[in-house]
């Protein structure tokens, strides 16, 4: 089972972050096109997760922070934290929900698509 962080506690979070109080990384793991169509302010890194077993000497450096991770509903965040896990990290947490979620429930302005 994967660790997960609602919508609601990952905005308060990337608040804290913002005013110095909380320090995790935020990785999205959704396709270019989408992160154009909707973005949560304060995203680190994006990187596909199709891409990501190949691409995670990129996020190496964050091993020992808790790595947030979110796409647009869920899914592929969840199997992201997989591919985490199997590269050693122990600190990550997918949000649950994604962007439909954080629309839904923290900013209503954020496009859904």
């Amino acid at each position: 089972m994967v660790p997960e962080i609602d919508v609601v506690s990952f905005k308060k979070r990337l608040d804290a972050r913002a005013e110095g109080k909380d320090d995790f990384f935020v990785l999205d793991v959704r396709n270019p096109n989408e992160q154009q169509i909707a973005l949560v302010p304060g995203t680190d890194k994006l990187i596909p997760v199709s891409e990501l077993a190949a691409r995670i000497d990129e996020i190496k450096s964050q091993i020992d922070k808790e790595i947030l991770v979110y796409c647009r509903s869920g899914g592929r965040s969840g199997m992201a934290c997989g591919i985490l896990a199997q590269a050693g990290f122990k600190s990550y947490k997918n949000v649950a929900g994604g962007t439909l979620a954080f629309s839904d429930l923290v900013d209503p302005n954020m496009q859904k698509y």
